[in-house]
């Protein structure tokens, strides 16, 4: 089960960057995709895929290994 706080807490970091996040659960994944809110959003400011993974991992409260993380399309992380 994701921690809805943190959820929340990570949405709006993201979002001050320009970015939202939209995560859902099924079968014991946890889908995390990542877009482009506003157009001059911060490419700079998002995390590298392994730091965000971490970061996911302790703000939504459940194991790195059972994210499935998708970036911005064209994003230097993608």
């Amino acid at each position: 089960m994701i921690d809805e706080e943190g959820l929340a807490a990570i949405r709006t970091t993201l979002a001050a960057d320009g970015y939202a996040l939209d995560v859902s659960e099924a079968g014991g994944r946890v889908s995390v995709r990542i877009s482009v809110a506003d157009p001059e959003a911060c490419e700079d400011c998002l995390a590298p895929e392994p730091i965000m993974r971490g970061i996911l991992q302790q703000t939504l409260g459940v194991p790195g290994h059972s994210i499935d993380l998708t970036y911005p399309p064209g994003s230097v992380h993608e």
